[in-house]
Parts: C-alpha cells; structure tokens; sequence
C-alpha cells in the first residue's frame, strides 16, 4: 500500500465497524446469540429422571 491509501482504508474500515455496531444495537444484541427469556415457552425442555 501506498501512503495515500491508508487514510481511506481506515476510513473504509471504520465506516464498515460503524455499521455493524449500529446494527448490533438496533436489534437488541440478538445478533450475538443474547436471546432474552419472556416466558415459559422459551426455555429448553427440563428431563425427569425415574427414581
């Protein structure tokens, strides 16, 4: 790379970042596996075992 095309890789990088942090935020972090609880429903299946 030349001199001239580091400021805007990292104007092109920074801009990319921007973007999926506003995208993270905007959807509550749901994104990043974060799953919030509002019911029963939502939980996994409990297993009983037979004494």
């Amino acid at each position: 790379m030349n001199k001239d095309s580091n400021g805007t890789f990292g104007i092109i990088i920074g801009g990319v970042v921007a973007v999926i942090a506003a995208i993270f935020i905007l959807t509550g972090g749901e994104l990043g596996g974060k799953k919030t609880v509002e019911g029963d429903q939502d939980l996994p299946p409990v297993a009983t075992t037979d004494k």
